[in-house]
């Protein structure tokens, strides 16, 4: 019986180091996808300045977006660190250790998804912040924006 009890909480460890691992590598997923939209953006906006003839300018990389990759390199670090120490932890689902461990990875596997996370809203502003200056300059380029009490046809 009592094997079967250090089998439930060795294969408790496994579940939970692999839940989270395969969570982190789905948001690392969405993070790189977003930084791919925002590559295209960059170098779509550029081509557009260029076929149109004109100087091109690009936006510098916001801050937003240095931060958006060392939080999402970050995050997935923590996340693989994580499922280490959940495959050490199976190992010593015997030993009292095993409750002590257990208790430090929850915490730690929600700070690798809370810095996963937090990177994704920075993907978003950033995202956001390109397609503003893309709409400025692309309306500067071809003319003036139209005022507010225009008609539109």
């Amino acid at each position: 019986m009592a094997t079967d009890a250090v089998a439930g909480r060795a294969l408790g460890a496994w579940v939970q180091g692999v839940q989270f691992l395969g969570e982190g590598l789905l948001l690392g997923g969405i993070s790189f996808l977003l930084g791919t939209i925002l590559a295209s953006l960059r170098g779509g906006g550029a081509d557009v300045q260029a076929r149109l003839g004109r100087a091109v300018h690009t936006l510098r990389m916001p801050i937003t977006a240095k931060l958006f990759i060392g939080l999402m390199a970050l995050g997935m670090m923590v996340e693989m660190a994580q499922f280490g120490l959940y495959a050490y932890a199976a190992t010593l689902a015997a030993d009292p250790s095993f409750a002590t461990l257990s208790a430090w990875l929850g915490p730690l596997r929600e700070f690798g998804l809370g810095l996963l996370l937090s990177g994704i809203v920075l993907a978003l502003a950033t995202i956001a912040r390109v397609l503003g200056f893309q709409f400025h300059r692309v309306t500067g380029l071809i003319g003036r924006a139209p005022h507010s009490n225009e008609v539109k046809s």
